[in-house]
């Protein structure tokens, strides 16, 4: 991920550019709600650390347990039998579990606060487009991101040319949030139409993970987005004009993909 800054100056949209409207977003979540994919832990009725589901099915085996696993010992009446060690989920937990399960244990705490959808903004935030162009040019298709709390996203498309014309598309698509950070995904490639060689599809698909994500997503209370796809736009000339839509011209942007 690389970071520019981008100018303020005013652009004019060529008539071949999709143009689609900003729409903000915001939804309601209880502060400790996890992001998609992680359910809470519950080691104890308050334990609302986020893990996977895998994982909270083996805190319950162990809650279930814990007595035959207790043995007098120099730890008191809740010592460990030999094999086993305390899980030390919270302050306090003498659960007894495998050395595995307790290091499980302490990175999943370490990552507790990367795994709660604190902010007002539910997870994931999805963006399907159907691309269509007008003016007759025979350029169609579709574009989706998807942008996870805990920083992952999806950014994929598909584009095909119909026609006897060829076109250099771009495809962009820009997510601002409140917090003021804004992340642009794009994509490049040339359709080939009849009158010469080559594929007349552009696809891709690209994955990954934003460091810096989580953290806006947590300061925000809603996002706008923008996606727009051009023939006649380069691709800085399309994030330019993507950026004015959703309020983030000027500002230090991160392009993610």
């Amino acid at each position: 991920m690389r970071h520019i800054k981008l100018g303020a100056a005013a652009l004019t949209l060529a008539a071949l550019a999709l143009r689609v409207a900003a729409t903000p977003a915001t939804a309601a979540g209880a502060p400790d709600t996890c992001v998609t994919g992680y359910v809470w832990r519950e080691a104890r009725p308050s334990d609302h650390v986020c893990v996977t589901p895998a994982v909270r099915e083996q805190t319950r085996r162990d809650n279930r347990v814990k007595a035959s696993r207790w043995v007098p010992g120099p730890s008191g009446p809740h010592t460990c039998v030999q094999g086993y060690v305390w899980r030390e989920a919270f302050p306090g937990d003498h659960v007894c579990v495998t050395p595995a399960v307790r290091a499980q244990a302490r990175a999943d705490n370490a990552a507790a606060a990367s795994r709660r959808a604190s902010g007002a903004i539910r997870s994931p935030i999805t963006i399907n487009r159907d691309v269509r162009f007008g003016g007759g040019i025979p350029v169609g298709g579709r574009t989706s991101l998807t942008l996870h709390a805990d920083g992952t996203y999806t950014w994929s498309g598909h584009l095909r040319d119909s026609g006897a014309p060829s076109y250099n598309i771009s495809s962009v698509c820009v997510v601002r949030f409140s917090s003021g950070t804004a992340y642009a995904f794009k994509s490049s490639g040339r359709l080939h139409g009849t009158f010469e060689p080559g594929s007349r599809n552009h696809d891709w698909n690209k994955s990954g993970r934003i460091a810096t994500l989580p953290a806006a997503w947590r300061a925000s209370q809603s996002h706008r987005w923008s996606c727009k796809n051009s023939v006649s736009l380069s691709l800085s000339g399309l994030v330019d004009s993507a950026l004015q839509v959703v309020g983030a011209a000027a500002k230090v942007v991160s392009i993610v993909a």
